[in-house]
């Protein structure tokens, strides 16, 4: 879809404003019409804050997409398992219920994949009720006689943790998937000596890659040199290859020049978070630092690529493309060595590995 930002003034702002305004988001009246002023764009800031997303105002295709799944309510609509996957805020409901009665439904991403359809299927057989995969009234009848106290996100925290311990320790025998950003015609930012930020990140992936293939680790790339799949796509290469974890490599970007860090990104949306993503996002965080990056510190977001995946996933912004000297330090042969040889030592310390001298 097109962007809708401050200064519009159409019919695709009315319904948009509509839409925040179910959401308790206050637009003043003046601007109801369809006329996009401070007060709508104070009202997108605060829904992006509030799910997790880049909280810049502007209605692109990952906040309208979120929008519009945040206005189903558990019985507004019949859920069942189809292609492509049914999404919203009625089933991130239905996976809390499943998840807080002990039905592994996985993490609330309010994707209603084969997971949760398991779970519900397994609900329902428990329950004595037709074990039909669909949420429809029996279902939902279900669900009001149990009177139920849902303990938010316990379940597949719990499970995340446990699934972690079980997993033999060392990098050797892993599958990792790392997922160098944008590619093809989307070039993602520009740094100022023109290079790009899809062809900054892909040699990091590349040479990132070596080093944990030396460890042991079978390394996939979700993506070549010139190929630029969406994040859906990405997400589902690594589901595919069922990996152990996903490193998404990115740069920061800011109109001042002087902006500089490191920043890492883990799966958290409502309050919910990924237990093992956001250990493994601290680590690169720690280690990154320790290199002499600033710190950005860590932090939750809800994007398609942490979101869409099953395993812990994360994304690191290793520096800001538009500040040059760490443009330079990322593009440089062989400057950005540190930042490979910190990425290792995450990676060995997530899986629990002693840190040994380097290879």
């Amino acid at each position: 879809m097109r962007f809708i930002r401050q200064g519009e003034r159409s019919p695709a702002v009315q319904d948009l404003q509509a839409r925040l305004e179910r959401l308790g988001m206050d637009v003043v009246p003046q601007e109801l019409g369809g006329d996009f002023g401070p007060t709508t764009e104070m009202a997108v800031r605060a829904f992006q804050q509030s799910r997790g997303l880049d909280v810049d105002g502007i209605v692109g295709d990952d906040t309208w997409r979120v929008l519009v799944e945040s206005s189903w309510g558990l019985g507004d609509r019949i859920l069942r398992l189809e292609e492509p996957n049914l999404r919203g805020d009625d089933v991130r409901d239905l996976q809390s219920r499943l998840n807080a009665l002990g039905f592994a439904a996985g993490k609330h991403d309010g994707i209603y994949g084969r997971g949760t359809a398991a779970a519900l299927r397994d609900f329902q057989r428990n329950l004595g009720i037709s074990d039909d995969g669909l949420v429809g009234l029996e279902t939902l009848k279900a669900f009001q006689r149990l009177r139920l106290v849902t303990r938010t996100g316990l379940g597949p925290r719990t499970r995340e943790r446990e699934a972690r311990r079980a997993s033999p320790p060392g990098v050797a025998g892993k599958r990792l998937v790392l997922d160098p950003g944008h590619g093809g015609e989307d070039l993602g930012t520009r740094g100022p000596s023109g290079e790009s930020e899809a062809d900054l990140v892909f040699p990091l992936a590349t040479q990132l890659a070596k080093r944990l293939e030396a460890e042991g680790a079978e390394v996939t790339l979700t993506r070549g040199p010139h190929d630029g799949p969406t994040d859906s796509e990405r997400a589902r290469r690594a589901n595919e290859a069922v990996a152990d974890l996903l490193i998404s490599l990115h740069l920061n970007a800011h109109p001042n020049e002087t902006a500089q860090g490191v920043a890492t990104y883990y799966w958290e949306h409502g309050g919910i978070a990924s237990e093992p993503g956001e250990h493994l996002a601290d680590l690169l965080q720690d280690h990154l630092v320790r290199c002499g990056l600033v710190n950005c510190r860590s932090h939750g977001k809800a994007y398609p690529i942490l979101r869409e995946t099953r395993m812990p996933a994360v994304v690191v912004e290793p520096g800001f493309i538009t500040n040059p000297d760490e443009a330079k330090m990322l593009s440089a042969p062989g400057s950005a060595e540190p930042v490979i040889r910190a990425m290792v030592r995450a990676v060995r310390a997530y899986f629990r590995v002693a840190d040994l001298a380097d290879r």
